[in-house]
């Protein structure tokens, strides 16, 4: 079946270089021309929608990474992309009104060194305080212009959301089970109106769907419509709703013209020397003192003290019941770095997650140690180590079996990337029971459970793996399932192949067994594989098995052996490849 996609410029017939469901796609020459409208041309190949690809401003020849689908967005807002031309403009307006001096370029240097960048120079001359720098990312390599206050903020890749995963470490690389709203345990699965709603919605609706659906409130019958989501965090009437604000606020109304004095359990706590017959329940601004049964004084309004009791208590009930919880319950990743012998007699298990206390941190994997207040752990950029700017939720802490398979050749460390993050890079990894088998997969992929192609048998015929048993012994090396990329391929960025044979010449033999069963029918397809594999620099060495066509091609690079699925010599099948590959090699 043809796995491409025509590209969705009206009037062009060319095959777009990626895919997607819904939204448009565009071959290699309309993206060209997206790109200069938006004063931009492509330095390497634009292969995905939303991913990185650096690009050369046309006008000041700034070099950056942008996304093509923040090209487009700028297009069709009437933008030009280059942050450099825009932000030199926005500096020039400045200019007139900037009143603090500017920094030094050795103090910009510092600056965006200290914030994980490289300094590639200043894109104003006169460089002043709010004017562009050119930087690089020293983790994912991103080129951009930034003005100092942008750079305080470090780049995108080092922003680490937090994680929903609180209190395992998950060894297993499947996403959890998505929860269906049937499922949820959510009140609002009795408010579902069965009659307006579609019985198959109610069935495959996930928890948090933002598709609007019908209600009904058990309490008024009034129906209404919103959204999954909303209605499982927190159900509610718009009718009630209505009614419940409406009656708080006669009642508020009703407590601004009542004194402290004239409430019995107001005036009971009042500790405090104004007189209470001249202070009103409601609307008053000032704080006042209580006394509660407790013994503590806190200072509120009497609004608050009525409606929420004393502070104190309240916090030390939210203690008890576990609705504050300790930090070794909220967060164990960052409670293992606490320091053993800095923070004296307390503990992660004494520490509420959320605490303002300033205490001592160790990082075990590198051994620096430092200080920081307690929730400011998992605020911002929720960094590890500061200083070696490893993450929190890492591919390391939470899948420590695919980390150990993260290759060393990776330009950052398995503790610096998320465990579905995206990068710049393709990354490596290294099978952790033959170190000989290596290939490059995207986290996602792996974390949601793709292993090493070469030992995998899933998915691969038995006479394939024949072949590729075969081809082990008859050459010394060979890989299964390997994801070939090049730059010259036109019909899709990477091919799967079946067996790939490293040579001495450094052009790789690709052997592709194209089963009669599975390849009937898809000559297009094997030859627009071909193709690309040739134009790419592989030997290639196709096995077809009777009665599939020969394909018409004419390349001094490849051959093609017709192979019967009833009498399968794999062995003298690859050693015939070998005879044929060698004589080419020595050929003079």
């Amino acid at each position: 079946m043809d796995q491409t996609q025509p590209c969705s410029t009206d009037g062009c017939s060319r095959p777009a270089v990626y895919r997607t469901r819904s939204k448009p796609a565009w071959c290699a020459q309309c993206i060209d021309e997206i790109l200069r409208i938006g004063g931009m041309s492509a330095v390497e190949p634009v292969l995905k929608p939303n991913a990185d690809a650096l690009m050369q401003c046309l006008a000041c020849g700034t070099q950056a990474h942008h996304k093509l689908n923040y090209v487009v967005g700028n297009n069709s807002a009437g933008l030009a992309t280059c942050r450099a031309c825009h932000w030199r403009s926005w500096a020039q307006m400045q200019r007139a009104n900037l009143a603090r001096a500017a920094p030094s370029i050795n103090e910009a240097r510092a600056y965006a060194e200290t914030n994980g960048y490289e300094y590639l120079g200043p894109l104003t001359e006169p460089s002043q305080a709010d004017d562009p720098h050119h930087v690089r990312c020293k983790v994912c390599r991103r080129l951009s212009a930034e003005r100092l206050g942008d750079i305080g903020f470090g780049c995108a890749c080092s922003r680490n959301g937090k994680s929903t995963a609180k209190s395992t470490v998950n060894v297993t690389k499947a996403r959890p089970r998505t929860v269906r709203f049937k499922d949820s345990g959510s009140a609002a699965v009795g408010w579902w109106d069965h009659d307006r709603n579609d019985q198959n919605s109610f069935a495959t609706a996930p928890r948090a769907a933002t598709r609007q659906a019908a209600w009904k409130c058990p309490d008024c019958s009034h129906t209404f419509t919103a959204s999954i989501q909303s209605m499982v965090d927190r159900p509610q009437c718009p009718r009630c709703e209505a009614e419940r604000r409406d009656a708080w606020h006669r009642e508020y109304e009703a407590l601004k013209r009542t004194m402290v004095a004239d409430h019995p359990e107001l005036a009971a706590a009042w500790a405090d020397p104004a007189d209470p017959a001249t202070v009103s329940i409601a609307g008053a601004m000032g704080l006042y003192k209580f006394s509660c049964t407790n013994g503590h004084h806190p200072r509120v309004t009497p609004h608050t003290f009525l409606e929420r009791g004393c502070p104190h208590c309240s916090g030390a009930e939210s203690l008890a019941t576990g609705r504050n919880p300790r930090l070794a319950q909220e967060c164990p990743e960052i409670a293992t770095q606490w320091h053993p012998t800095r923070n004296g007699k307390l503990t992660p298990q004494d520490v509420p997650h959320d605490s303002r206390k300033v205490v001592w941190w160790l990082d075990s994997n590198c051994g620096h140690e430092w200080e920081d207040p307690v929730r400011d752990r998992n605020k911002y950029q929720r960094y590890r180590c500061p200083q070696c700017r490893t993450i929190l939720d890492s591919l390391a802490y939470q899948y420590p079996l695919l980390a150990r398979e993260w290759s060393p050749r990776n330009p950052i460390s398995a503790w610096q990337v998320r465990p579905h993050g995206k990068t710049t890079f393709e990354p490596q990894w290294v099978c952790s029971d033959n170190p000989d088998h290596q290939w490059t997969a995207t986290l996602t992929s792996r974390t949601n459970g793709s292993d090493c192609p070469d030992c995998k048998q899933a998915g691969k015929s038995a006479v394939e793996l024949e072949h590729y048993a075969a081809a082990k012994t008859v050459f010394g090396r060979a890989r299964s399932g390997v994801r070939l990329r090049s730059q010259h391929f036109t019909r899709r960025p990477a091919w799967t192949v079946d067996i790939a044979v490293p040579r001495p010449d450094e052009q790789t033999l690709v052997i592709e067994y194209d089963g009669a069963y599975w390849h009937d029918g898809k000559e297009d397809v094997d030859m627009a594989k071909s193709r690309d594999l040739l134009a790419g620099g592989y030997r290639l060495v196709r096995l077809r098995e009777h009665p599939l066509p020969p394909l018409t091609i004419t390349n001094p690079h490849y051959t093609e052996i017709v192979v019967h699925a009833s009498a399968p010599d794999p062995v003298a099948v690859i050693e015939e490849i070998y005879r044929h590959v060698t004589a080419e090699q020595n050929a003079p």
